[in-house]
């Protein structure tokens, strides 16, 4: 049995709450920025599942770490502290996992994302482009999940050393994405490989946040008992 804690308790906390096996976890706290852990933790979980916002990643992993809990980071827009949390984690020797989507199926659309760029690379007649459409409350543009499929098109692109966000024009060598922010949309990512003659796309959208939810629960299962600094993205293939 896990001991599992919840840090932010909005939409995604609640369905954590809602999809947490009680033969696999039992939730021994749900804390928010009313009840922040620092403060009303009462007892000891083994994982904390941290969805907050960006500014509250530091501060919570510091806490949390301080006290032996392991961390599933689900909040994104904090990559560029991913340094800092890096160091906390190996002062307390304590166990972190995160990602820029823990959607079992934005993971599957990673994988066919970099089989599609290798391919790809013999036509290079063909030039690529990401979209990534959220909801208006979405703080970061472009999105951790359009950012890393950008990554891994230029990991697997030899003609593409980069990316720019929302270019009117982007150069030969880099990657444009395009973020759009709507209403009511749960999150919406798309390749596309462009020539002349026709156009191949990827898409995954998201139907709700229970796939992202799944994810970070299966996150948890891998974790807990685990030390070090792990993305999920590169562990993927051994937790399913």
């Amino acid at each position: 049995m896990i001991e599992l804690a919840i840090v932010g308790y909005g939409k995604m906390g609640k369905m954590i709450e809602s999809l947490a096996s009680a033969e696999k976890f039992h939730i021994s706290g749900v804390y928010d920025v009313i009840n922040p852990p620092e403060t009303h933790l009462k007892e000891k979980a083994d994982v904390a599942i941290e969805f907050s916002a960006p500014s509250e990643v530091l501060k919570n992993v510091e806490f949390l770490a301080s006290k032996g809990i392991n961390v599933v980071c689900g909040t994104t827009g904090w990559y560029d502290k991913a340094s800092e949390v890096e160091a906390i984690i190996k002062r307390y020797n304590t166990g972190f996992i995160y990602a820029s989507n823990f959607s079992v199926g934005v993971n599957l659309f990673f994988q066919m994302v970099k089989d599609a760029a290798a391919i790809m690379n013999r036509f290079s007649e063909y030039n690529v482009l990401v979209t990534e459409t959220h909801h208006t409350q979405k703080l970061d543009k472009p999105s951790g999940t359009g950012i890393r499929t950008a990554e891994y098109l230029i990991e697997n692109l030899e003609s593409k050393k980069s990316y720019v966000s929302d270019a009117e024009r982007a150069a030969a060598n880099e990657i444009n994405i395009i973020s759009h922010r709507i209403e009511n949309v749960v999150g919406v990512h798309e390749v596309k490989f462009e020539s002349e003659a026709d156009s191949i796309t990827l898409t995954h959208s998201a139907k709700s946040r229970r796939g992202f939810a799944e994810g970070a629960l299966l996150a948890a299962e891998f974790i807990h008992t685990k030390k070090g600094f792990y993305k999920f993205e590169d562990v993927f293939g051994n937790i399913k």
